[in-house]
């Protein structure tokens, strides 16, 4: 069917512009011109080949079909895309048109086709994370980096959040999953240890503790601890009242500290503190790590989600089991 004028072009774009008769008209156009992948990967194997017995023997169907697939094809555009001859079959110069564009066609199915069954291994689309302060030097970096060399496609939007808001942020779905200190979480939250960091007592540089090759925890009855507050950090709060009770006392916490205030307030000899041992990468001038006496206290560092596990998050995980298992973490 012939399109008669500028007019009833325009019903590509804006049918509604058109009268009553000449929509139909126009419709019945779209209707015709319908075709399937099947036809279109038809087509292309037949002009590789120029052949329709090894285009059949390719896409393992009957000559017949394959006929069929591109007369159907043909009726649909309403051109001639193949010469056919007794002994050979050529491409029209409308053919070799539409071959370029459905090989292009194609190659993007097949490419959106390979991205959408990654996206539901896991493999591709975007990640939402949240890590705190305690995994942002070396547990997280290393993470994601390893992340990035497995699943290339795999977009990982990740941000530094106080712990104490992790599980808002992931019932409200704005992050999908969480590394943060061991703590306790709602019903419906599910959690992976990822990693067992020693805690080290950060001191003032020039306090004799400095030049101890370990301390004993335990001597550290009477001293200050600078703690963030639990509602800010309440797995690393857990951690250090757990570490101290172990020890066999209850520790003074000064929880005015906030952010890198505690490592201004430690190096000014104002009070002590724990710090998982990953945390000597941001250490300031001023301020001395040293090891504690056996048996050693550790930081356990979880991944956190709420309900079923997207794909993602399982490749996630699975990849910082990996990680932990070569790198010892655990």
């Amino acid at each position: 069917m012939q399109i008669t004028s500028k007019q009833e072009l325009m019903c590509y774009d804006k049918p509604s512009l058109l009268p009553a008769t000449r929509r139909i008209r126009c419709s019945a156009v779209a209707r015709d011109s319908d075709f399937d992948l099947r036809q279109l990967r038809t087509f292309v194997a037949v002009a590789r080949h120029r052949s329709f017995t090894r285009a059949a023997e390719e896409l393992f169907i009957a000559q017949q079909a394959v006929s069929q697939h591109v007369r159907s094809l043909e009726r649909s555009l309403g051109v001639t895309l193949l010469r056919r001859s007794p002994r050979s079959v050529e491409l029209t110069a409308e053919g070799a048109v539409f071959l370029t564009d459905c090989r292009r066609i194609l190659a993007s199915v097949d490419r959106a086709t390979r991205r959408v069954q990654a996206a539901a291994r896991g493999e591709a689309g975007t990640l939402r994370l949240g890590y705190t302060l305690t995994t942002a030097w070396d547990t997280t970096p290393r993470l994601l980096a390893r992340l990035a060399e497995l699943y290339p496609q795999l977009r990982v939007d990740a941000r530094e959040v106080f712990g104490g808001d992790i599980p808002d942020l992931l019932l409200t779905e704005r992050l999908d999953l969480a590394l943060a200190p061991m703590t306790s979480y709602p019903r419906g939250f599910r959690r992976r240890t990822v990693r067992r960091e020693p805690l080290r007592l950060a001191v003032d540089a020039r306090d004799p503790l400095a030049r101890a090759g370990r301390v004993e925890l335990a001597s550290l009855r009477g001293r200050r601890f600078e703690v963030w507050p639990r509602e800010m950090a309440p797995g690393f709060y857990d951690a250090v009242l757990a570490a101290c009770r172990a020890a066999g006392f209850e520790p003074e916490l000064d929880e005015r500290a906030t952010g890198n205030t505690v490592w201004g307030y430690i190096a000014r000899g104002r009070g002590v503190a724990l710090i998982n041992d990953s945390l000597r990468e941001q250490q300031p001038r001023g301020v001395a790590l040293v090891a504690t006496t056996a048996p050693e206290s550790t930081l356990v560092i979880e991944a956190v989600w709420h309900g079923d596990a997207l794909p993602a998050v399982e490749r996630l995980v699975d990849v910082a089991t990996d990680l932990a298992g070569a790198n010892t973490w655990l």
